[in-house]
């Protein structure tokens, strides 16, 4: 791969950094995108029901055609995770995980947020199977199931309420005797009907063969087992955004402050999606979110009175 300077360099490679991709390469902008994976979170669902265009579509399907199309426009990839992001003037310059030095004119940062981990036993070979992040992606697949939604705080019990609109019956597992969501979530849950709450849980195992079948916990000196088809994750998630902040602003949550057309504080540097601070996390919004970016960033190489215009020939 050339090592001369890239005009864009994207970081991420899920429905934001694609779209971002697609729309620089449109551009004729030399893109570069940098990622450990195809699709991030988007990928890891199996089943995606709310994407126009798409009635029913696999997660990581959905994301691969994304980097068709970008591939199709002349996008390079490189699997390799950005450790450092420094600006020289006016060169960006990006430290990999294989130690080499990626220059561009500009960046957009589109690398998403990372949902916590339960760190349990048949967590991770699981995922796709019955592990989910994203009770509002997945659970419409759980209709007239059992699941367990594992979480305190305002996702988990946002989950749980809207699970058990779908679901058969919703188990809320909590680590702790008391809820750390507002109390108007809280009313809600413990007053649903087939929402059953165990406090002072910990999640211990996931059991199953090709699929969940079964969430062990731990509750006070027992380990105790309920039968499941799905379980929902819902501890949070993390912005790995260290390496940024010396060019961005952040929230209390470590998520990028941007403009309204997807701008950082630092000219040339532009971010994207979930890891920034739009209020919905969502893989169409992120795709919309990606195309601003990209045309922002084609704005700002042309010139402060370039137009970015249309794009849809």
């Amino acid at each position: 791969m050339s090592e001369n300077i890239y005009d864009v360099v994207v970081v991420g490679a899920g429905p934001s950094g694609l779209t971002a991709a697609i729309y620089t390469t449109r551009r004729s902008l030399k893109t570069l995108v940098l990622s450990k994976d195809i699709g991030g979170q988007a990928a890891m669902t199996s089943d995606i029901e709310n994407y126009p265009g798409f009635e029913h579509v696999d997660g990581l399907e959905l994301m691969q055609k994304f980097q068709a199309q970008a591939t199709k426009f002349g996008t390079e990839f490189a699997f390799e995770e950005v450790e450092k992001l420094n600006k020289e003037g006016e060169t960006f310059i990006l430290t990999t995980s294989k130690n080499r030095e990626i220059k561009a004119k500009a960046v957009i940062l589109a690398f998403g947020l990372t949902p916590r981990n339960l760190n349990v036993p048949g967590e991770k070979e699981l995922i796709g199977k019955g592990v989910a992040y994203c009770a509002t992606c997945d659970g419409p697949l759980y209709k007239g199931k059992d699941v367990v939604v594992v979480g305190g705080g305002n996702s988990a019990l946002d989950a749980a309420e809207f699970m058990s609109k779908i679901a058969n019956k919703v188990y809320l597992l909590h680590r702790r005797d008391v809820f750390r969501g507002e109390q108007v979530l809280i009313d809600k849950v413990q007053n649903t009907e087939n929402i059953e709450i165990i406090y002072n849980a910990e999640s211990k195992i996931v059991k199953g063969d090709q699929k969940v079948e079964a969430l062990v916990y731990q509750q006070e000196d027992q380990e105790k087992e309920i039968k499941v088809d799905g379980v929902f994750v819902e501890i949070g998630h993390i912005a790995k955004t260290d390496w940024t902040a010396d060019l961005v602003d952040l929230t209390e949550r470590r998520e990028i402050k941007i403009s309204r057309d997807c701008e950082t504080k630092t000219p040339g540097l532009f971010a994207a999606g979930d890891i920034t601070d739009i209020s919905y996390k969502q893989a169409v919004i992120s795709a919309g979110e990606g195309s601003k970016a990209a045309l922002q960033a084609y704005k700002f190489l042309q010139g402060a009175n370039a137009a970015a215009g249309p794009d849809w020939s």
